[in-house]
């Protein structure tokens, strides 16, 4: 696992608190556009902007367990047996309410398919292609199974395409250690939504690249 100095440390969390400044002000902008196109625009408009917001609230949640988990390992855990737990189990998990981390979020229900389970998951040992070194693992945090209207405005917001790549791994697999996430030709990002080989649209975040 790679170490940082303290000055490094300050200096990420400087870009990381104005990234979720950024995302929060994007959040506010788009609720307000939601609004004004709903009361002119009829459904279609009620549709496109939704999916905006929801995305933009996806991207804050990302943004926030990114910087809940930079304040992790600075304080000494280990990523690879870090927990992520909605209930914030003691001792080793992000969300602990004595340490403080984090606080987890559940993502908006409005972007993910009917009956799919509304949570974030956790896996501290995949390869994400384009990322790191071609060895190195990577610890990411992904919501399965979203809209595809969300899925696409996601990456609309991070690239400026609502272009979705498809990945080779199936959406099953995200949880299985040494899973390598391969978006090509769209590789090297570390944020972003996917189609999977079995057809699920799935939003992932990196939360640390080795």
């Amino acid at each position: 696992m790679k170490t940082h100095s303290q000055h490094g440390y300050t200096n990420k969390q400087r870009g990381m608190g104005a990234t979720i400044i950024l995302f929060t002000i994007a959040l506010i902008v788009l609720v307000g556009a939601a609004l004004a196109y709903a009361n002119r625009g009829g459904n279609s408009a009620v549709t496109v902007q939704g999916s905006r917001v929801y995305s933009a609230v996806l991207l804050k949640q990302s943004a926030d367990y990114r910087d809940a988990y930079s304040r992790f390992v600075f304080d000494g855990g280990n990523g690879n047996t870090m927990t992520f737990n909605a209930a914030g189990l003691p001792a080793g998990d992000l969300f602990t309410p004595a340490t403080q981390y984090g606080v987890y979020q559940a993502p908006p229900p409005q972007a993910l398919t009917a009956g799919s389970p509304i949570t974030w998951l956790y896996n501290s040992n995949v390869l994400v292609t384009g990322i790191g070194t071609t060895t190195g693992p990577e610890s990411i945090t992904y919501v399965p199974r979203l809209t595809q209207d969300v899925c696409a405005q996601i990456n609309n917001q991070m690239y400026g395409t609502t272009a979705i790549p498809t990945a080779t791994v199936a959406s099953t697999a995200l949880a299985t250690a040494g899973t390598t996430i391969d978006t090509s030709p769209a590789v090297g990002r570390s944020i972003g939504c996917m189609q999977t080989s079995d057809s699920v649209f799935v939003f992932y975040s990196t939360l640390a690249e080795t």
